[in-house]
């Protein structure tokens, strides 16, 4: 994976792991799980 590829994931994942810390502190059961399962998707895609 080259390094540009390789920081726009990064960046992907700490966006989503803010996005979950958001839902979870107001509650959003439902959008925190979609979250992790993209969170999941992401972490799948480092090599």
């Amino acid at each position: 994976m080259a390094l540009p590829q390789r920081d726009k994931l990064i960046d992907e994942i700490h966006r989503l792991e803010g996005l979950m810390a958001y839902a979870e502190s107001h509650g959003e059961w439902e959008r925190l799980e979609e979250l992790k399962a993209r969170l999941k998707a992401a972490i799948d895609r480092m090599p």
